[in-house]
């Protein structure tokens, strides 16, 4: 194949360190309040602790949203949705592995184009941009931060099922390799093949 393309996040910053430009970025997007989507173990572990740092350090309003779960079922993404829709963020910000970010995305996506889940399933039917979407990868497998997938679980039919638009690719993406260094070894390890059979 001769000719092809690449598309990624509309913008990535890569670093150690580099969640502290997450105050920087958000200011250039315009955002004064955000609805940071991700799980209890984030929440607990500290990582989350380093956003909302580096959030209140830039005067920006933090909602949190932490139910986040594996192969999120669509009933977690409805409910995510309407805590975004309570909160009225400027933008969404996924922290965590590809759960976390796909959950995020479908959130976007329900806040911009409203309706369910299922109307945008397959390929390319969302009809234009998302909510401003910032995403925090901490694991490093899925790609789900840069990719133009969401994945979640029909909690009804009780299969996976996917959303493919290139609008679902966020604004920023900021992946910090310091932010992995907690990761459980399982996690490392299964995120590891993950990446390698992608």
């Amino acid at each position: 194949m001769s000719v092809w393309s690449f598309h990624s996040a509309g913008s990535l910053i890569f670093g150690s360190g580099s969640i502290k430009k997450l105050g920087t970025v958000c200011h250039e997007m315009g955002i004064r309040r955000a609805l940071v989507i991700t799980d209890k173990t984030l929440a607990h572990n500290g990582v989350l602790a380093q956003v909302k740092e580096v959030l209140e350090t830039h005067n920006i309003e933090a909602d949190i949203f932490d139910d986040c779960t594996p192969e999120p079922p669509s009933s977690i993404v409805e409910l995510a949705a309407a805590s975004a829709r309570v909160a009225n963020p400027h933008a969404i910000i996924g922290l965590g592995g590809g759960s976390n970010i796909d959950t995020a995305k479908l959130v976007s996506l329900l806040l911009a184009h409203g309706g369910k889940l299922d109307d945008y399933v397959g390929d390319c039917r969302v009809p234009g941009k998302i909510h401003p979407l910032i995403c925090i990868p901490t694991t490093s497998g899925t790609g789900s931060d840069v990719s133009a997938a969401a994945v979640y679980t029909d909690s009804q039919k009780q299969m996976k099922v996917s959303c493919l638009s290139p609008f679902l690719r966020p604004a920023k993406a900021i992946v910090d390799p310091l932010l992995t260094i907690g990761c459980p070894a399982k996690v490392t390890a299964d995120s590891g093949i993950d990446a390698l059979t992608h």
